[in-house]
């Protein structure tokens, strides 16, 4: 492997974000560069970055934004101005809060407190295909449907001059699956749903940060 690609939220992180400091002191012992990948907004990912040694390639937004250094350009994919009229479809039919809205760049982001299925379905009866809603367990993301962390792992995958078979890529949401699938090898945490274990070329017992850090020995062992 000559980079890896991991998520923060669940998988360096417990369910209450409580960062697992011994995965991070792992990630400073790799040699190959090591790229985070957030559903979160790109100031929450940057500075997660700063603080914890990693490349200064970051995704965020589950795919929408890619930067490619701390002050480099950002690349944007996604129709955020779409994402935020499928919000205002929704409002009618159910109580949603959003959140971080002036930081948001390529999608909008919800408050977890609603029936999902429901408004998947409000969707379904409006016609709405373009756009999906992803729970990744922290928020509920309305998104592009063609924008994941498997379109950016790729992008970032040519932006290095790499392959994607040369990255590893490790998760533990939803959101995660396309980004397992695109890389070369693929891990699953313990904590993550069946899908994702499926998608993925290795599910590892432990749960959350203690799951991490046997990826991160798998693939130290690997190269």
């Amino acid at each position: 492997m000559k980079a890896v690609i991991i998520d923060i939220d669940g998988t360096l992180t417990d369910e209450h974000r409580r960062l697992d400091l011994a995965a991070t002191a792992i990630i400073r012992e790799l040699d190959i560069p090591v790229v985070l990948a957030s559903g979160n907004v790109l100031c929450f990912v940057k500075c997660a970055s700063k603080l914890m040694g990693t490349s200064d390639i970051m995704i965020a937004e589950n795919g929408g934004v890619i930067s490619m250094g701390f002050d480099g350009p950002i690349h944007l994919s996604g129709d955020r101005a779409r994402c935020v009229h499928v919000l205002e479809m929704l409002r009618p039919h159910l109580e949603l809060e959003e959140l971080d809205a002036t930081e948001r760049l390529s999608e909008v982001a919800v408050r977890r407190n609603f029936d999902i299925d429901a408004a998947r379905e409000v969707l379904k009866g409006k016609g709405v295909k373009d756009v999906e809603l992803v729970d990744t367990g922290f928020a509920v993301h309305i998104k592009s449907v063609d924008v994941n962390k498997g379109t950016a792992l790729l992008e970032v995958a040519a932006l290095m001059g790499l392959d994607a078979g040369d990255i590893a890529a490790i998760g533990d949401s939803a959101n995660d699956i396309q980004m397992l699938r695109a890389a070369g090898l693929g891990i699953a945490v313990g904590n993550a749903p069946p899908a994702l274990k499926k998608a993925a070329d290795l599910a590892v017992e432990g749960r959350y940060g203690v799951g991490a850090i046997e990826a991160l020995e798998y693939i130290l062992r690997k190269k």
